[in-house]
């Protein structure tokens, strides 16, 4: 999720809930006491006779209860309106508030928001990093993503001849092939595990096809945006399908959990665990250091509570949790196991699961 502003003494703070992983960290966050403010649905009497509509309304919501809905990737927040529009007498009333990607929230806490809370809210989302490019004819800009938010790290314009000028298809192949050496060499200095390209046109093509030519094993990927420099970093950064796709890095991330899995496996197989059983006991023992789960498990018909319940007690552990979408590699190796693995800190002997079991 991305921090939009932190409010005086941290009693407040607003937020953009990017994609499923932020919903879980707002579950294990918000407790009852807390307040949140965001649009909503809500019938409301109209003000003839006794018809009511649906009106999507602001209000200020008293926590209660916070549940992570299976089957539907949403969290549903419910409680008491304190604040909301006068007309429609909502206030005291109970409601649930439902969130999803793409919403815009402002949580509160009376006595503030520990360091630790902000943190875990500006590490929740897509793992890794990636570079982001915005580019149009005129200008563009270099940002590095990472779950913490993002920075621009280059920014400049083209400078290309006019429309008309001989020399502008050659100064265009010189910009362009000048502008892929600065995105390789800035994402291999900042350790970026894929890069995105956006723009107007096809602009963005003819870079995205340089860049996968320069750098075979980086992945490239392009999407749209209605101008380039930090104005389009900052539109593409509002889009879902930019969020999307930087889910990608989780894959990459739980490549490399993947091969200490193996490792471990190997070697000291006390220190892994897999399958819902397994995985579940050494959660209570608080002793999970990667978590892997396939992001359909929490939707599992059977199955979606006991996966939930593995989640909330890695969270508490410390567990560095990552969602692994079902229809990748990683995600199909994964749904062969049981669809959750854990590497541990140190070895857990079966008896000892057995008992916490």
């Amino acid at each position: 999720m991305r921090i939009v502003e932190v409010h005086p003494n941290r009693r407040a703070v607003t937020l953009r809930v990017d994609v499923e992983e932020d919903l879980w960290t707002l579950k294990t966050l918000l407790k009852p006491g807390d307040y949140v403010v965001g649009r909503t649905a809500r019938d409301v009497q109209s003000g003839r006779g006794e018809e009511k509509e649906r009106r999507v309304i602001t209000v200020k919501l008293k926590v209660k209860a916070v549940e992570f809905q299976p089957f539907t990737g949403r969290l549903r927040i419910a409680g008491i309106i304190v604040e909301g529009p006068e007309e429609y007498g909502v206030v005291g009333k109970h409601h649930s508030m439902t969130l999803q990607a793409g919403a815009t929230i402002t949580v509160e806490r009376e006595e503030g928001w520990s360091e630790r809370a902000l943190e875990r809210m500006r590490g929740s989302g897509p793992r890794g990093r990636a570079l982001l490019v915005a580019l149009d004819y005129e200008e563009y800009a270099l940002a590095v993503i990472s779950a913490v938010g993002y920075k621009i790290a280059e920014e400049g314009m083209l400078r290309l001849p006019s429309k008309g000028d001989e020399g502008r298809e050659r100064a265009l192949e010189e910009a362009l092939a000048s502008l892929a050496q600065r995105c390789v060499e800035i994402a291999s200095s900042n350790e970026a595990s894929m890069i995105m390209v956006v723009g107007p046109g096809f602009l963005k093509e003819e870079l995205a096809e340089r860049l996968r030519a320069m750098a075979p094993s980086m992945p490239v990927f392009t999407d749209a945006a209605s101008m380039g420099g930090t104005a389009g970093v900052e539109e593409a950064m509002r889009r879902q399908s930019t969020m999307e796709r930087l889910r990608e890095l989780a894959v990459i991330d739980a490549e490399k959990v993947f091969a200490e899995f193996m490792e471990l496996a190997a070697r000291e197989a006390d220190r892994v665990a897999y399958g819902l059983e397994d995985v579940r006991s050494v959660a209570k023992l608080k002793v999970v250091k990667e978590l892997l789960i396939v992001d359909s498990a929490l939707y599992d018909l059977d199955r979606g509570e006991d996966f939930a319940s593995i989640l909330e007690d890695a969270e508490k552990g410390g567990a560095r949790i990552t969602f692994v979408p079902e229809d990748s590699p990683a995600g199909r190796r994964l749904l062969a196991l049981g669809s959750v693995l854990a590497v541990l800190r140190y070895p857990v002997p079966r008896e000892a699961r057995q008992l916490s079991g």
